[in-house]
């Protein structure tokens, strides 16, 4: 048992050094043997936790994203505040996410267009990614629309997608922009927020 928790400790330790490494020189300049130096172990011990830079690339962004995923399952299981609250707090945090880890798009569009260059299918990585946010959200706006919080003429979908454009407006706005800030897209969801309220 205890030769396990190493295991995972040393795994965690890995992926958290990598992730700087990534951030500092971009997926394409990173290298498995950068990664190995970084962490003061060879390549070959290297192995033993991963097959290749991509994996560990794609386990320190499921790092990030099962921390993002745990603090809004606390906001989206909480009855004792309204779905509206629930819904703001929960888009609140993640934009608070995406402006902390704002180098981390930069790494990130890269990374998704070597994927397509290979043949990948990228939004279907995308949306691997991002299936639990999709669902809390879509609980949240269920829970709302069933209490009269949000307006019920409004389909469930529609609101998710005019939600969720302004999640993807706000990485644009760091990957691809250099935005630091996401101050105008808090504004936004406020006024989508209360678009779709209740009147």
């Amino acid at each position: 048992m205890a030769i396990l928790i190493e295991h995972e400790k040393r795994k965690e330790e890995i992926l958290e050094k990598a992730f700087d490494l990534f951030v500092e020189e971009g997926y394409e300049d990173v290298t498995f043997q950068k990664i190995a130096d970084r962490c003061g172990i060879t390549r070959t011990t290297l192995y033993i936790y991963f097959k290749n830079k991509r994996e560990i690339f794609r386990w320190s962004i499921k790092q990030l994203l099962s921390s993002i995923e745990k603090r809004i399952v606390k906001i989206a299981s909480d009855e004792s505040i309204s779905a509206a609250e629930s819904l703001y707090k929960t888009l609140d945090i993640v934009l608070a996410e995406c402006e902390q880890n704002a180098r981390l798009f930069k790494v990130l569009l890269p990374y998704l267009l070597q994927i397509q260059k290979s043949g990948g299918n990228v939004k279907e990585v995308i949306e691997h990614r991002i299936v639990k946010l999709q669902h809390f959200i879509n609980v949240i706006l269920i829970r709302g629309r069933d209490a009269g919080e949000f307006d019920s003429s409004l389909p469930i979908k529609g609101m998710y997608a005019l939600i969720f454009s302004v999640v993807e407006s706000a990485v644009f706005r760091l990957a691809v922009i250099g935005e630091s800030g996401l101050d105008s897209s808090r504004k936004t969801v406020k006024f989508v927020l209360d678009r779709i309220r209740s009147k």
